[in-house]
């Protein structure tokens, strides 16, 4: 009888076993079917097809252009296209958009033996001329942005061989509506600056915080001129390097695409999401990246840093570690959501950060309205210094690295976009940091904070003013001090501000304005738009050595 029983347990361990492994064949095949059936739709159902002269790709709609797949079945498909036929610059290849990355594009391709300039010039009704020369490349092939949504396009391309024109091409392009509700033309009014604008186009990063926006470009005359398409989130910046842009394209992953518009580089952040920014460390070819780790019970608190050349991500500042009293003491809403409606505590907010020498940082964190550089960043990384009004810091264990305000102005509140700047005029230990000083008073996880000293700052939904501030740093003698600052619309929270060429380039978020300011804080001009909710900020590119010369 007990052999028997023995027997019987044997044969059901046998069936188990077996059945694990059936299991686990099929849910394998059931992959390799999946995967093999995804890539031949990737291949199968892509397809060019011409109207006029024009080329269009006609894809399925669930097919997703965020994968090599789908950007090497593109190329091939081009290269097909170029083998088969005979292409001059009379008669060049034209394709909208092929790789599916820049809305309002037109790629042309022809054979040459000669050095050729391009140049074109796009028409529409009701827009001035948008026109500029490409950056040469030896294989003749460009792409072609500035297309204006819901109207005909003429576009005009002259060739040139040593300054001397040598042919044209030209034709008409019929370019449907954007499919966001985003406006094709922004509002704006000139100041009384006699100074001219500079030269490049408007990048609005995070158009409307109420849908998954897309990375829109518009000129000086508030014209949109390129459409940058996202998976979700938005863009926080464009980094330039090795003839790409690179750039989020969803919270979880970053790309880099050249100027053809073909995503050569996908990166993915592994157990991380980033929010906020993220900036390019040359010293060590990586990206430092304001990150959210999954499964965290906080957010906004951690930095990743990104290997381009490997593509790692790696987890590099915790900021719990640095100010854990400051987070111990923090508290949930009163809702016990936060500002996105989650769960996790948000006692820090970081919103922007620069990396100095490779080796350190400076990060803006919103919710203590504190500047704060942390050295080491890679290896065992130090708190250097706090800079805040006294009060956020009064009887905690972080008074020693305050660094002490020169003069009578109220400091930094909810403060965005810090930037430093190094200037050789200056001795060792001297710098400057220029912000977007939202002059906003709030903090939702530290409900009973005493806001006396922020004299003239707002609230979330009313204040006079916001400002540009700029602050020369002493570490020699551990001060701070406002050297330059002027008035802006104000933005309680979101909103950026860079210089370019001496101007000023600010973004006024809550306000739905934008502005280009002269090296005297002169308006120049400024733009209004609509919006749900708003912009979260506004760089200004030339794109120059990317698309233009």
């Amino acid at each position: 009888m007990k052999s028997k029983w023995i027997k019987l347990s044997i044969i059901s361990l046998i069936f188990i076993f077996l059945s694990i492994g059936i299991i686990l064949i099929d849910r394998n095949y059931l992959l390799t079917r999946q995967n093999s059936s995804s890539n031949k739709k990737i291949t199968k159902n892509i397809e060019f097809f011409n109207n006029g002269e024009i080329y269009y790709v006609d894809k399925d709609e669930d097919t997703s252009i965020f994968t090599a797949k789908y950007q090497n079945t593109i190329s091939q498909k081009i290269q097909d296209l170029l083998k088969d036929n005979e292409y001059n610059m009379e008669n060049p290849l034209i394709i909208n958009n092929p790789y599916g990355t820049n809305t309002l594009s037109l790629n042309i391709y022809f054979e040459e033996e000669r050095k050729i300039d391009v140049k074109y010039t796009i028409t529409a009704e009701g827009t001035k001329d948008f026109s500029k020369s490409l950056k040469y490349n030896d294989n003749n092939e460009y792409q072609i942005i500035g297309l204006v949504p819901g109207k005909t396009n003429n576009v005009l391309i002259n060739y040139y061989e040593d300054g001397n024109e040598v042919g044209r091409k030209e034709f008409n392009i019929i370019v449907p509506e954007l499919e966001h509700d985003i406006d094709a033309e922004f509002t704006f009014e000139d100041g009384e600056s006699n100074e001219e604008i500079t030269d490049g186009l408007f990048a609005l990063l995070g158009h409307d915080k109420s849908f998954s926006s897309n990375i829109y470009l518009y000129d000086n005359d508030g014209i949109i001129r390129s459409e940058l398409v996202l998976d979700d989130y938005r863009g926080d910046r464009i980094i330039f390097k090795d003839d790409k842009m690179i750039y989020s394209n969803s919270t979880n992953s970053i790309i880099a695409v050249n100027n053809l518009g073909k995503i050569e580089d996908f990166y993915s952040l592994g157990n991380y999401e980033m929010h906020h920014d993220y900036v390019y460390d040359e010293v060590n070819n990586k990206l430092l990246i304001l990150a959210n780790k999954l499964g965290s019970e906080t957010i906004e608190d951690v930095v990743i840093s990104l290997d381009l050349a490997t593509g790692d991500a790696k987890e590099v500042l915790d900021m719990r570690d640095l100010l854990g009293d400051m987070y111990e003491k923090a508290v949930m809403p009163k809702s016990g959501k936060n500002t996105y409606g989650g769960d996790e505590l948000d006692w820090i907010h970081l919103n922007s950060l620069q990396v100095i020498d490779g080796k350190d940082i400076i990060v803006s964190a919103r919710e203590l309205s504190t500047i704060i550089r942390v050295n080491n960043i890679y290896n065992d990384p130090e708190l250097k210094y706090l800079i805040a009004d006294e009060s956020v810091y009064k009887e905690t264990e972080y008074e020693e690295y305050l660094y002490n305000k020169i003069g009578d102005f109220t400091a930094n509140a909810g403060q965005h976009t810090i930037t430093y700047i190094k200037d050789d005029n200056l001795e060792d230990g001297k710098y400057y940091i220029y912000m977007f000083n939202n002059n906003y008073k709030g903090a939702s996880t530290r409900p009973d904070f005493d806001w006396s000293n922020y004299v003239g700052c707002g609230t979330y939904s009313e204040g006079d003013k916001s400002m540009y501030y700029k602050y020369l740093v002493d570490e020699n003698e551990g001060t701070y001090e406002l050297v330059d600052s002027f008035d802006v619309d104000y933005s309680s929270i979101v909103s950026s501000v860079e210089i370019l060429q001496d101007n000023y380039i600010v973004s006024s978020g809550m306000s739905h304005s934008y502005a280009e300011y002269d090296s005297e804080k002169n308006l120049i001009r400024k733009y209004k738009y609509n919006s749900k909710k708003y912009a979260y900020r506004v760089f200004k590119y030339t794109f120059d050595n990317f698309w233009f010369e």
